[in-house]
């Protein structure tokens, strides 16, 4: 199955910290998780908030792309991505990893996001 549009405009609104277009990609009471337990904001404000993470800072601008994102018996996607971290000036990738998310979709918008710090992660969270 094709990975719904919402998701991959979404990761491309989070990489390009755009939280004005993330935010209306998500329901007014999305919920967004972040490693180590920590939480956003909900709605568009959460995704206004997960955005400004990928903004430019101290030199470098952090950045993710979708690689696959694999649905689950529910409303659920895992999705594997990487994440990278770029030196503006020189333009060299400072590292890069394969991070997970679990996105739970409500009809054509976002409804909850939770980061993993590894797709292993997400998967064995969405088997739950």
């Amino acid at each position: 199955m094709e990975i719904p549009s919402t998701i991959r405009d979404f990761v491309d609104a989070m990489s390009s910290a755009d939280g004005e277009r993330g935010g209306l990609l998500v329901t007014e009471d999305a919920t967004f998780r972040l490693p180590g337990d920590r939480d956003l904001p909900a709605g568009e404000a959460g995704a206004r908030a997960f955005a400004a993470k990928h903004a430019e800072s101290d030199g470098r601008k952090p950045s993710v792309e979708l690689i696959d994102a694999e649905q689950q018996p529910d409303d659920r996607w895992v999705a594997s991505l990487r994440f990278s971290s770029r030196e503006v000036a020189s333009g060299e990738i400072m590292y890069e990893m394969t991070v997970g998310s679990v996105f739970t979709l409500d009809g054509d918008r976002i409804s909850a996001m939770q980061a993993f710090p590894s797709y292993e992660e997400a998967v064995a969270a969405a088997s739950e």
